[in-house]
């Protein structure tokens, strides 16, 4: 019997059921490599929905690196195979298909086309994929390719190069490659047939190629992709797929998979758990996306998105800080690290190309959210130990951060003259000012964090200062974090269920507690750690109750609240991630751990309705991970992790530097759901948090579970350090 491989426990349709006014991820079925450059997704419908779960038909197989919906594509192009009377608009040619009987991992994707009876198969790597058709009959074959409207085609010999550009983005040459001669060769411009309104919008050009089928051999179609030139696409093919064949192609691709999600390894878990838990682990790594290539002689070199030119060394895109923050890097300091490195690399060489950190490159800036929160990844790195990035270089665009007006806006802090005016940023001075004024605090005390790492004692000490803006929107009247005027006084009529405004995706509930930095400055806010714990259990068992505010109708965000059944704690999205970490700071850890047990339960699986909201580039699936294993950073940009409720009896951290950090909790079942006790490495360890040096030194850390919480009295030394601005 075979062994079973992690990567079986994989659905790439996890999340995929989702639509605009109610999201279960807004997840596509990619199917590539971890944290490739070119990904590939069944096609079904109308940008930027392009992959419908409940569809009935397929319009082709999209290569894709859309990073969310609300972001869109770029560099698109879509391949489908058709036989019969010539059809090249989406909804003309789709065929019939059945998504349950298809399969669905990272390295393979198959599905049968019933309309023209042809089994697809789709195999993939960084930047090409191999595509086999097995036609059921002797008979005239067809591969029909479309992109956007801006772009070219032509065939030279059994291959077909192509350039895909959407206005105002970034282009991507391609070069698709057949195993036999093409016949015939058709180009079309959708203008020169009849409209079809009902097709993928930015489909308007493309074209098409016959060839024989001989029953019995499939038709192999390679395809690489490169942002460079057609030369290097056609090198991207040559130096990643070559004359290997599908199955070769498959195996190394499935080896790749396989050997990263070995990097975890948990024990005590039921089939669906398994399922759920590398599912997540596959969202985790599929972005950021690579956006380098190899040229000829073997060195690294990319076309930058900034300035269209040609560059040597690594770039990444298709990432929104303001959500991956959070989680995803903590993350992957602790089980990627040298991927972890690689992408801040990245991030460096962006601010050199475009003179400003990107705040969501997709791929190059985006005008997106709020807040500079590249400013915590930093954080996170320096005071974990990373070593071999240019600091000082990362420490020159942090700096501008938090102390540059942007002229444009899409980089920088929007309303950074106002907050170093005033304090604060004014209500209506720009979207979400109140949240704005939060995330500035907290990003100042991130940029403090890379400033004493290099010794600017004085910047440090004035972005410290800076840290405690947030104080200033605390409005001890109403207990809740609130817009003020520019004269200082307060917005009036405050109704702490209204969304939107001063309150970025929420209300006062899910927004006021954005001071990750200094938990112990929000809990005297809020009159002491049992006035925080109060609010926090009112937050969690109230109604989920919410005004359409600003926004002016109901958004996903408020639906996906709605039905959740945790009250104000919206998980659905970002700002309350950190949230049930706060009753540990607060002095009952077990309350912690109770909820985020709960949460890893109820509000996650491995299915298409996978997620409660937004997945976000692997950071909804990042904190089920961290959750799972009992951990989580409470504050990005601190070497530690509150400790939460392991859901399995074992988990395994197989570090980079081959020793292992595991979290045993052999008692661990449906009735014993309460942590009692930890020992670290064989001695009681009574702090509520650990520290990342403890981790990646290897070790075990033992808990015993037990049926009741265990409600000792928290000593302040036991508190996670990062309590305060200066802790």
């Amino acid at each position: 019997m075979a062994e079973q491989r992690l990567l079986d426990y994989v659905n790439t349709l996890q999340g995929t059921d989702s639509k605009y006014d109610l999201s279960h991820g807004n997840t596509l079925p990619l199917t590539g490599a971890p944290w490739g450059m070119t990904d590939w997704s069944p096609q079904t419908g109308m940008d930027p929905w392009f992959f419908q779960y409940s569809a009935l038909k397929i319009e082709g197989f999209r290569a894709t690196r859309q990073p969310s919906p609300w972001i869109g594509d770029y560099g698109q192009f879509v391949l489908m195979p058709t036989t019969g009377s010539l059809e090249v608009t989406p909804t003309a040619r789709a065929s019939e298909y059945v998504v349950d009987d298809g399969v669905w991992k990272p390295d393979y994707l198959q599905l049968y086309l019933q309309r023209y009876n042809v089994n697809c198969e789709l195999t993939a790597t960084e930047r090409c994929s191999v595509l086999r058709l097995g036609f059921e009959e002797e008979e005239e074959g067809r591969l029909i390719i479309s992109l956007p409207k801006l772009g070219s085609v032509e065939v030279r010999g059994r291959k077909v190069f192509g350039f895909s550009q959407e206005p105002k983005s970034f282009g991507s040459y391609f070069v698709v490659e057949l195993d036999r001669d093409i016949k015939e060769l058709g180009v079309f411009q959708q203008e020169e047939i009849q409209a079809d309104t009902a097709s993928c919008a930015g489909e308007n050009i493309g074209a098409y190629v016959t060839f024989q089928v001989e029953a019995g051999l499939p038709v192999v179609v390679k395809t690489g992709t490169s942002f460079i030139s057609l030369e290097q696409a056609e090198r991207n093919l040559h130096q990643e797929v070559g004359n290997a064949g599908f199955d070769e192609v498959q195996e190394r691709i499935a080896a790749a998979w396989e050997s990263y999600l070995q990097r975890l390894e948990i024990e005590g878990a039921t089939e669906d758990q398994l399922k759920t838990f590398y599912t997540c682990l596959y969202r985790t790594i599929k972005f950021p996306h690579r956006l380098y290539e190899v040229d000829g002689s073997g060195s690294v070199m990319h076309r930058s998105p900034y300035d269209g030119q040609v560059h040597d060394g690594v770039l990444y895109a298709d990432n929104g800080f303001w959500d991956t923050y959070r989680t995803n890097y903590s993350f992957y300091s602790l089980v990627y690290p040298e991927q972890w490195k690689e992408i801040l690399q990245g991030w460096i060489q962006a601010y050199r190309e475009n003179g400003w950190f990107p705040q969501w490159p997709s791929p190059g800036n985006r005008g997106c959210m709020i807040g500079t929160h590249i400013d915590a990844v930093f954080a996170d790195a320096v005071n974990k130990g990373i070593e071999g990035l240019d600091l000082e270089t990362a420490y020159e665009g942090l700096l501008k951060d938090a102390t540059v007006q942007p002229a444009e806006s899409d980089r920088g802090r929007q309303a950074l003259n106002d907050y170093l005016r005033l304090g604060y940023v004014p209500d209506g001075r720009c979207a979400h000012g109140m949240s704005s004024t939060l995330d500035y605090a907290y990003n100042d005390w991130c940029v403090a964090q890379v400033a004493r790492k290099l010794g600017k004692t004085e910047d440090c000490k004035l972005l410290l200062e800076r840290a405690s803006n947030y104080k200033k929107c605390w409005d001890a009247s109403v207990g809740f974090m609130r817009a003020r005027h520019e004269d200082g006084t307060w917005v009036e009529s405050f109704d702490e269920f209204s969304w939107g405004g001063p309150y970025v995706e929420g209300s006062a509930w899910q927004c006021s507690w954005a001071v990750q930095h200094d938990a112990a400055g929000l809990i005297e806010l809020l009159g002491g750690p049992y006035a925080m714990v109060k609010k926090l259990d009112q937050m969690l068992t109230m109604e989920p109750t919410f005004h359409v505010g600003a926004y002016g109708q109901v958004i996903h965000e408020m639906t996906e609240m709605a039905v959740q059944p945790f009250g104000q704690y919206a998980h659905s999205n970002q700002p309350v991630h950190h949230v049930l970490c706060l009753y540990t700071a607060a002095g009952q850890p077990w309350k912690t751990e109770y909820w985020s047990r709960l949460v890893c339960e109820k509000l996650y699986n491995s299915g298409p309705e996978g997620f409660c909201g937004d997945e976000d580039n692997g950071e909804m699936s990042a904190w089920y991970l961290l959750n799972a294993m009992g951990l989580f950073p409470l504050t990005p940009g601190r070497a530690e992790y509150v400790l939460t409720n392991p859901l399995f009896q074992r988990a395994a951290i197989h570090l980079t530097s081959d020793k292992t950090f595991e979290i045993s909790a052999p008692n661990n079942t449906s009735s014993t759901i309460y942590v009692q006790k930890r020992t670290l490495n064989g001695k009681e360890y009574t702090p509520t948090y650990i520290t990342h040096q403890e981790i990646v030194m290897g070790g075990s850390l033992q808990v015993e579970m037990g049926a009741s919480p265990n409600e000792r009295e928290i000593k302040p030394e036991e508190l996670p350090y990062s309590m305060s601005i200066n802790g």
